[in-house]
């Protein structure tokens, strides 16, 4: 029984040395840095969509193989977490408060389960819409709150246009009811930033439950503000 005890203790201890040598050989490379900036500002990504985000940053296709090994890095690193929520479907990749220390944010947090679903479709328009050395440059929701007034309808995100315009994002997943639909879009709409308008256009990309609900809100609309709001099914 002693020898057994003994020997349990010996492996426990190899393991853990192990561990200890592969925490320590684990180093960040600039990729590293700006992919965990990135995934910061989105708060979670799925496993695919990191590897898709790993090769706009590097600018060649990588291997699911070669994703999981960066993310494990940045796991031995303490720097992201894998989630494994849902049955039959990627892992979900969310970062750390280390990781969002590290970039200089002291208050974040990661999505809940219950948001999950959102939060990746909204990285989803962003990898699509923004890609990394695009033209356009995303608004992430922190910036949103920063940009606009307290008390302002914030969107999910947004983008600036190479010629200054801006552009405003609403994902919507789930029906939230025609009132709060249109009081979004119009809000939107209103917005000012001193003397021009705030956001060009509207966006709205939506699920297959909530697409005809928006189109009617916004056939609703004035003439002259119809064509400022777009509606896209999710890709």
């Amino acid at each position: 029984m002693r020898e057994r005890k003994e020997e349990k203790e010996k492996e426990e201890g190899e393991a853990k040395e192990r561990g200890g040598r592969a925490h320590r050989a684990a180093r960040l490379t600039r990729r590293d840095v700006e992919a965990l900036a990135w995934l910061v500002e989105q708060r979670a990504a799925t496993l695919p969509q990191v590897g898709r985000l790993l090769a706009q940053l590097s600018g060649e296709q990588m291997s699911t193989r070669r994703v999981r090994q960066v993310v494990a890095r940045w796991e031995q690193l303490g720097l992201a977490e894998r989630w494994r929520v849902w049955h039959g479907e990627p892992a979900v990749v969310c970062p750390t408060v280390q990781a969002a220390y590290m970039h200089g944010l002291v208050r974040w947090r990661r999505p809940g389960v219950g948001t999950l679903r959102h939060t990746v479709a909204v990285t989803e328009v962003r990898l699509l819409a923004a890609p990394i050395n695009g033209q356009r440059q995303w608004i992430c929701e922190s910036e949103l709150r920063r940009m606009c007034p307290k008390g302002t309808h914030l969107g999910d995100g947004g983008w600036w246009e190479p010629d200054g315009s801006a552009v405003i994002v609403e994902v919507e997943l789930s029906p939230h009811g025609r009132r709060r639909v249109s009081e979004a879009i119009r809000s939107h709409l209103a917005a000012r930033a001193g003397d021009v308008r705030r956001w060009a256009r509207v966006l709205y990309v939506c699920s297959e439950r909530t697409i005809t609900q928006v189109e009617a809100v916004v056939a609703e609309l004035p003439a002259s503000d119809r064509p400022r709001v777009q509606v896209r099914a999710l890709p």
